[in-house]
């Protein structure tokens, strides 16, 4: 009780009644000081038993075996009752009842005397030869028995209520008048009918007054002269009696006697003769031969005909007799075991009766104290009836015999054991209920109940958990009780271990509050588990707040904790090691919550909690002050120690460099009171600003650029006022940048776009934003970013790369409209810029895209004669060629100017510069081919060579350009070109076959004439599959599949389909010669020498390890793989290689150098 708690327990008491003094030193007084004067303080207190709160004793008594037999007998006596009359109307009508019966048997008791009376008459009035006489005198002899036997009842219960050192020798019945009436029979009435009657009930009532030779004289003379009367069995049973119980017991004639009377079929006597012959074995020594006939006997009784309530009950009597005696014969060898019982009833046949024989015997032992023996015997039961419904009850008898014999360990496993099988699968523990913590099921799965919880019904298990409850209950208490009367160790630990077990199944009842409390009890006071004791005192606490003992428990759980965490900080001063937090620092929180939480009006609860908090600040222990200063401020945050608290929370965190939790806080102490005025919340401010960028570099170190991405940013958007916020958003880009979080990256240029207005770090942003995007290839939103460059910060150092890199990207995504914008501005901007004729050339192509014709046309010419680079001027030039689609002349002199140009560089052209060199050569020849088609072979016939001759020179014209295209290793160009060399042959021919001979010659000289032309046609023709042949050959060669390596297979199936049948013949589309084999796994990305992306190639099979040379062919296979456009001449298919998924951008991007970073 708190008036008996002593000051000195602990510094916890000692600051809850200091005053302004205390709280000086322990402002003033350096750390460990105080805190060694705390811990001496707190040592001296546990070491101080009687000035400890006195400990609760308990009550209780242990259900050992002699106390469950002494409540089975009053049980079973309240069960009888309740059998007889209902328990409440008896107590209500006893008196009545009682009055009742004393009139009954008074009226009985007048009658029976009325009865003797009238029959005295009789026989004093009857004469000697009177044929009635016998009979009335056995019935006279009848009444007065029955007179007689009451009297020496009464007698006797006079006898027993007399004190025993008073008690004289105990009264004997007295039936001689009784007797006088049949010995009158026997001796005057021999002729009577009924004589062996007379003979049998005057040798019973001889018996009864212990006259055994005169009894014994009176059955033998039924034997003699009665041989055949019914009472004969009887007379041989009294003979066997006799010799079984006389001061020299003759057991051999006894027995040959029970033989006689097992001999008459149909008589009563039959199962008490076979019992008493197999105890008369039992006693000759013959111990198997007594338990077969005791194992009979309990057969022949379970089998019997019950239905007379008389009969019913001597038959139980004698089964339970049988029973006795056979458990008896068993168990008077030591040497015998329950599983000897067992194998001795499976040979005897008896296996059906085991389970109630070996309960039996289970109890024989237990009264006989031999409680190994008899848990030995219970275990077998429970094995050989697994799933009887009262199995459970079998399991506690085991637990009351370790009990009783005091092995407690047992007795803990016994337990465990007992709900594992007899009680429904465990409720989830509630918090800190159980003292030993429980072990999660494999794999997660829920306890699964037993056989025997599902082979009962709700009322059976429910019974059995009651059971199980109570005596565990009963047990952990009686073993406390005991154990503080014993002051031992052992029995406090083995009462420890069986609260565990309660509370691990039964935390959820009403007993588990005083059942922690207990256990908290023993380890406070007598097993010094500091921690333990706290643990269970809490659950008390929590089970009930407002609890009798709850007080108590939460006053011994501060004290344990404070006790337990001093010498912690001593341990660890001593070792040297910095002091860190504990376990002990949690639960002594908790503890102080509690009592927060249970009395909080307590006036000295807010500076106890600072204090407490400032004691492990001191220590450098920063997470429990924290704690208790955080519980401070939340339920008393207008207290004076409230401000104090706040700022020591932030400081603490800033020493343990928590920048989050300094974030945290300082965001809660914004709606604090005590940190209400402006000051206050605009340091506030720049505190959570100064503590993001903490833990975005803390974050950054750590690899979290996500998170410190986030961090960087939610400063930026809350608090844009301050001075580092612009600097924040930046910081989040870089770090979204880091973990690929485009989200929050385009959130934060976003802002400071929006937010920040000409400040020196938006243009950085922004840089950052739309390099990022460049990278992965979003160029239409880089491009955006860079828009927002160069069109507000001129001054930028990013303002020009930024300006170039709008209209690149603009004409890389299709988008001519934005690229002229780009590229307008940028002229405006940089008009004599070494960039500037590059955007020209770039808006020219966006010009050429949107089909502007003559814009493209102006720019186009300008860059081609004004350009340094040769290649680019190439281009230009064959663009230029290609817009001037109606100027024919025009278009001439642009493509003399890019072969000009090709011969002047060729040998420093690049990849661009050839390719379009090629080009030039290919629309060079292709216009020869269409000076070649206009000449037409019909007209005048005298003009016919002249057309010939003049087609043929066209025709090798273009021949000469097409060749000299396909030479220049462009994978493209070159099979255009050769297969426009073998199509312009083949059309030729085609041409001169399909013509009209002229229609003035007669029909000879028209024969005459296809003769002629068959004759020309036919080296044409030849000369036609030819070019197809070598143009086929040189693509399978090089690797090349394209539209024109297909025109020129299909070409040579025409011409030629015996060396090259059709490809739709010969399965072409079904399936291929062989398998392509899988490409390598791509491990990053390959660059050439000068930075550009390597391209890919396709091994083709066959070619083994020379597809990895670097030959000529190769790099026209790499052309194959840049090119998409198949220009052929025509604009539209230019137009479409420009339009493609933005095909050219992405090569010029991606080449390197270009893109302005």
């Amino acid at each position: 009780m708190p008036g008996t708690r002593d000051p000195a327990a602990g510094w916890l008491r000692a600051l809850r009644r200091g005053g302004a003094g205390l709280a000086l030193a322990l402002v003033l007084t350096p750390a460990p000081t105080f805190a060694e004067a705390g811990a001496s303080a707190l040592r001296a207190a546990s070491a101080k038993k009687g000035a400890k709160r006195p400990e609760r004793q308990v009550q209780g008594a242990r259900p050992t075996v002699q106390k469950q037999q002494a409540e089975a007998a009053r049980a079973a006596r309240s069960r009888r009752l309740q059998m007889q009359i209902p328990e409440r109307l008896r107590v209500a009508l006893q008196h009545q009842i009682d009055q009742r019966i004393a009139e009954n048997v008074a009226a009985s008791a007048a009658l029976r005397d009325e009865a003797i009376e009238l029959l005295r008459a009789l026989v004093d009035g009857a004469p000697r030869g009177s044929a009635d006489l016998p009979e009335a005198l056995m019935r006279l002899g009848e009444l007065e028995w029955e007179r007689a036997r009451e009297v020496f009842l009464a007698e006797f219960r006079e006898w027993e209520r007399s004190p025993a050192e008073d008690r004289e020798a105990p009264p004997t019945p007295d039936y001689s008048t009784a007797r006088g009436r049949f010995q009158r029979v026997l001796k005057e009435h021999k002729s009577y009918r009924d004589y062996d009657l007379a003979l049998y009930v005057d040798g019973v009532l001889a018996q009864e007054e212990g006259q055994a030779e005169q009894a014994l004289r009176r059955f033998n003379l039924i034997l003699s002269w009665f041989p055949k009367s019914r009472f004969v069995p009887d007379a041989h049973m009294v003979r066997a009696e006799y010799e079984f119980t006389k001061p020299a017991p003759d057991y051999a004639r006894a027995l040959a006697e029970y033989e006689k009377v097992l001999s008459f079929q149909g008589t009563e006597l039959r199962d008490l003769a076979l019992f008493k012959s197999a105890w008369t074995l039992w006693r000759l020594g013959r111990q198997d031969e007594a338990a077969k006939r005791f194992l009979t006997v309990f057969k022949d009784t379970a089998e019997a005909d019950r239905r007379s309530s008389a009969r019913r009950a001597e038959i139980d009597e004698l089964q339970r007799e049988a029973l006795r005696n056979l458990v008896t014969v068993f168990a008077e060898d030591e040497r015998n075991t329950a599983e000897d019982m067992h194998r001795f009833l499976v040979d005897a046949g008896g296996e059906r009766f085991a389970g109630r024989i070996v309960l039996a015997l289970a109890e024989t032992f237990y009264d006989q104290a031999h409680y190994e023996r008899g848990i030995e015997a219970y275990r077998l039961l429970l094995k050989l009836e697994p799933t009887h419904p009262r199995a459970y009850r079998h399991a506690l008898r085991i637990a009351q015999g370790h009990s009783t014999i005091e092995s407690w360990e047992a007795l803990e496993q016994d337990y465990r054991q007992a709900i594992a099988t007899y009680a429904p699968p465990s409720p989830v523990n509630p918090a800190g209920a159980a003292t030993k913590e429980k072990q999660p099921s494999p794999q997660g799965a829920a306890p699964q109940a037993s056989a025997w919880h599902a082979a009962q019904s709700a009322a059976t298990r429910q019974r059995a958990v009651a059971a199980i409850e109570k005596q565990l209950r009963q047990d952990a208490i009686g073993l406390h009780a005991k154990a503080q009367a014993d002051e031992s160790r052992s029995e406090f630990e083995g009462a420890k271990r069986l609260y565990a077990v309660y509370l691990d199944r039964f935390g959820e009842d009403a007993a588990a509050y005083e059942m922690h409390f207990n256990a908290g009890e023993i380890d406070f006071y007598h097993l010094e588990d500091a921690r333990g004791a706290a643990k269970n005192y809490l659950a008390a606490v929590r089970l009930k707040p407002q609890g009798a003992l709850s007080r108590d428990a939460l006053f011994n759980a501060l004290t344990a904790l404070e006790v337990a965490r001093a010498d912690e900080f001593d341990a660890a001063q001593a070792a040297g090691r910095p002091p860190e937090e504990t376990p002990t620092d949690k639960q002594l929180t908790e503890a102080m919550e509690l009592y927060v939480a249970t009395y909080p009006e307590d006036a000295a609860v807010p500076d106890l909690l600072f204090r407490q908090g400032k004691l492990y600040y001191d220590y450098g222990v920063f997470d429990p002050a924290v704690r208790q200063w955080g519980l401070l401020l939340e339920k008393y945050p207008r207290s004076a120690e409230a401000k104090g608290a706040g700022e020591l929370i932030l400081d603490s965190f800033n020493r343990s460099k928590d920048y989050e939790n300094i974030e945290v806080w300082a965001r809660r102490l914004k709606t604090a009171p005590a940190f209400s005025a402006s000051a206050e919340q605009k340091k506030l401010d720049e505190l959570i600003v100064g503590a993001v960028f903490k833990q975005g570099e803390q974050l950054a170190a750590a690899g979290a650029h996500g998170r410190s991405a986030q961090a960087y940013l939610r400063a930026a958007r809350e608090f844009p006022g301050e001075s580092r916020a612009a600097q924040a958003a930046v910081n989040a880009e870089v770090e979204a940048k880091r973990a690929g979080d485009l989200a929050t990256l385009a959130a934060a240029a976003t802002l400071l776009a929006e937010k920040f207005g000409d400040r020196k770090e938006v243009p950085e942003g922004l840089w950052i934003a739309a390099t990022t995007y460049q990278e992965i290839g979003s160029f239409a939103e880089a491009a955006g970013y860079h828009e927002q460059i160069a069109a507000r910060f001129r001054r930028s150092k990013y303002h020009k790369d930024a300006a170039f890199n709008a209209v690149l990207l603009r004409a890389a995504v299709g988008d001519e409209p934005g690229a002229i914008r780009a590229g307008e501005a940028f002229q405006r901007a940089y008009p004599r810029d070494a960039l500037t004729p590059e955007v020209t050339f770039l808006m020219g192509k966006a010009y050429e895209r949107a089909e502007k014709w003559r814009e493209a046309d102006q720019l186009y010419a300008r860059y081609a004669r004004n350009a340094p680079n040769p290649n680019r001027r190439i281009e230009a030039w064959v663009r230029l060629a290609l817009v001037r689609r109606d100027d024919p002349a025009g278009r001439t002199r642009a493509l003399d100017q890019a072969i000009k140009l090709h011969k002047s560089y060729q040998q420093k052209l690049d990849d661009d510069g050839r390719y379009f060199s090629a080009q030039a050569r290919y629309l060079s020849g292709t216009r020869w081919l269409e000076e070649f088609e206009a000449v037409t072979i019909e007209g005048d016939v005298r003009q016919l060579q002249q057309r010939l001759r003049k087609k043929s020179q066209l025709l090798k014209k273009a021949a000469d350009e097409f060749l000299a295209a396909s030479k220049m290793g462009v994978a493209e160009w070159t099979t255009a070109s050769l297969y426009q060399i073998g199509h312009t042959y083949e059309s030729f021919a085609k041409a001169l076959l399909e013509a009209a001979p002229p229609p003035e010659l007669s029909e000879s000289d028209a024969e005459a004439y296809r003769q002629s032309i068959d004759e020309f046609v036919i080296p044409i023709e030849e000369r036609s599959i030819e070019a197809y042949e070598s143009g086929w050959l040189k693509a399978v060669e090089l690797g090349i599949f394209n539209e024109w390596t297909a025109k020129m297979r299909g070409a040579l199936g025409r011409l030629s389909s015996e060396l090259y049948p059709p490809l739709e013949e010969v399965g072409f589309q079904v399936r291929s010669a062989s398998t392509s084999p899988l490409p390598p796994l791509i491990v990053g990305l390959r660059r050439e020498a000068d930075g550009r992306s390597s391209p890919y190639l396709m091994p083709s099979s066959g070619r083994g390890d020379e597809a990895e040379r670097d030959t000529p062919q190769d790099g026209v296979q790499r052309e194959e793989n840049q090119r998409t456009d198949t220009g052929g001449g025509d604009p539209q298919r230019e137009r479409s290689r420009g339009e493609g998924a933005q095909q050219e951008g992405t090569r010029r991007v991606a080449a390197g150098g270009e893109v302005r970073r």
